[in-house]
């Protein structure tokens, strides 16, 4: 379904007009409903992490690194990080691992020798801390880290108001997104449909968590006829 397409459905879903029910209402909850069940998705998704279908690039960036620096903003806009690797001078990468707490990072800092190649990093919003702080002659400094990350397309007034982009996930969920974007309408001027839709959107959203849960990397999910044993 496309934007336009969800739309509609959401109108119909209240009995509402684009009078009742405007775009600017719309825009801000459509965006919040496709958060949501991103966020719920890539909570699954291990061997094949999720990525909104309308980007048209790798979902990656690469950071340059400062000598004895071990403070980084990350500009790039993400929802979750999904991999940290540095390259050491040679060109080689090598994976970074997460730690949860900044004194877990100087424990594990004071166990290793010092050699100058990020072992550890963590995340506080955007900023990543590395430990230990890279040196040049263990690392290459230019385009030094990379990290994959986990995103989600924001929709525009322009692109809801042309109506034909479509959402980034699968599309037997698009009227889940519909119902998601009906539900706060219908809570104050359709009482009565309230029930139905939230059991609607529960259902739905664990099809869709499972959809995702049982996708494996390079491998699309298909439909098999089942077969009988009659021996």
């Amino acid at each position: 379904m496309t934007i336009s397409e969800i739309a509609s459905e959401t109108r119909d879903l209240c009995d509402a007009d684009s009078t009742s029910y405007p775009d600017t209402g719309l825009l801000r909850r459509i965006n919040s409903a496709i958060e949501t069940l991103v966020s719920k998705i890539i909570e699954v998704c291990r061997t094949y992490p999720y990525d909104d279908d309308n980007q048209g690039d790798l979902a990656e960036g690469t950071i340059n690194l400062t000598a004895s620096t071990s403070k980084y903003t990350i500009t790039d806009k993400f929802l979750t990080i999904q991999e940290v690797k540095v390259k050491d001078k040679d060109g080689y990468y090598h994976i970074v691992s997460p730690v949860p707490q900044i004194d877990d990072i100087n424990v594990v800092e004071t166990l290793e020798a010092d050699t100058g190649l990020p072992l550890y990093y963590r995340m506080t919003g955007r900023t990543m801390f590395l430990r230990p702080a890279p040196i040049a002659t263990s690392v290459t400094l230019t385009a030094g880290l990379l990290f994959k990350y986990t995103r989600v397309h924001t929709i525009t007034s322009d692109e809801l108001t042309t109506g034909t982009l479509i959402p980034g996930i699968a599309s037997p969920f698009h009227p889940l997104i519909a119902k998601m974007l009906a539900l706060p309408y219908c809570k104050s001027y359709k009482k009565d449909r309230v029930p139905q839709l939230q059991q609607d959107i529960f259902i739905e959203t664990n099809d869709c968590v499972d959809f995702y849960a049982g996708r494996l990397k390079d491998h699309k999910n298909r439909l098999t006829p089942a077969s009988e044993d009659n021996h």
